[in-house]
């Protein structure tokens, strides 16, 4: 039987993205945790995770076994939220409206996982772009990209992304590369935004922050619909370097005007002022908060 402690263990360095990570958070020595990993791959007979000096991947077993440890460390975790919750069970109707750009199956993932921890929540999730009343449409929590600008919210800095702008080979090969922001109001733009978005996108930050217009080829409201519309050679993008990492790694997207970063752009639980906080809208906040990059990991360290 696999040392279940190992297992912990192996799906921590996987929620960490690595073992410097996951020893600061567990608060336990960096070759502890890798001798324990070692031994555990040892007793499966089999390599979980591809390691060199920079980087770490699961293998594909990796990946499947790791979705076991983490259902264990699931079923821990809500056997341990059984005994706190004895006298404040967290139950009732949770209401929460999502941007459609959202990975779909990512939440539907993390959904998974909170229902397991909370079995007496029921859920009503609505995947929408409009600008919802939280208040008057019956909401209790909905995720926004910032800056926020309604007073009568309360909003927790859920996580940050960083912004870049990715072109293909193929569309640079025939339209070429732009040498500075002017240059990008000749080429197509790929732009991910809403029917009121207008096709401009924020450059640099700080002093040197400035706004640039280009062609707007397609507006989606789909991060995978933009990625791959911009991997088929009709435009540049703006995307989160989280969603295109793979295709990054792999060269069928590049890098433009990386000498321009831009802001992070961050991401909010919103809820309504007006009302004490339920327990159910705090816990929902913490479980998304802790788990989304933990999850998003996963999907990056696959091969």
């Amino acid at each position: 039987m696999p040392d279940l402690n190992g297992m912990m263990l192996f799906a921590a360095v996987v929620r960490a993205k690595g073992f410097s990570q996951a020893a600061r958070e567990i608060g336990m020595p960096k070759s502890t945790i890798s001798r324990k990993v070692a031994q555990l791959e040892e007793q499966l007979g089999v390599r979980l995770l591809q390691r060199d000096t920079r980087n770490l991947s699961l293998t594909q077993v990796g990946a499947l076994f790791y979705q076991h440890c983490s259902s264990i460390s699931d079923e821990i975790e809500a056997a341990k939220a059984t005994v706190e919750n004895t006298h404040n069970d967290v139950s009732g109707l949770l209401r929460i409206a999502i941007p459609v750009s959202f990975s779909q199956e990512l939440i539907a993932t993390l959904c998974s996982g909170f229902l397991r921890l909370y079995p007496n929540v029921e859920l009503d999730v609505q995947f929408t772009d409009s600008e919802v009343g939280l208040v008057g449409e019956g909401y209790d929590i909905a995720i926004k990209y910032g800056p926020l600008q309604s007073s009568d919210l309360v909003a927790r800095l859920l996580f940050e992304r960083q912004p870049i702008l990715v072109a293909s080979p193929g569309y640079l090969k025939i339209h070429g590369t732009p040498a500075t922001p002017q240059d990008l109001a000749e080429h197509s733009g790929i732009l991910l935004g809403t029917s009121r978005s207008a096709p401009i996108w924020p450059l640099g930050k700080g002093a040197r922050k400035t706004m640039v217009n280009f062609k707007r080829k397609v507006r989606v409201n789909s991060a995978v619909m933009v990625k791959q519309l911009v991997m088929d050679d009709f435009g540049i993008a703006m995307l989160s370097n989280s969603v295109c990492k793979n295709e990054l790694a792999s060269g069928s997207l590049v890098p433009i005007l990386q000498e321009w970063p831009m802001e992070a752009f961050k991401v909010y639980g919103v809820y309504s002022s007006r009302r004490q906080l339920a327990t159910n809208i705090s816990v929902f906040l913490d479980f998304f908060h802790k788990r989304f990059t933990s999850q998003e990991s996963l999907q990056s360290l696959m091969m």
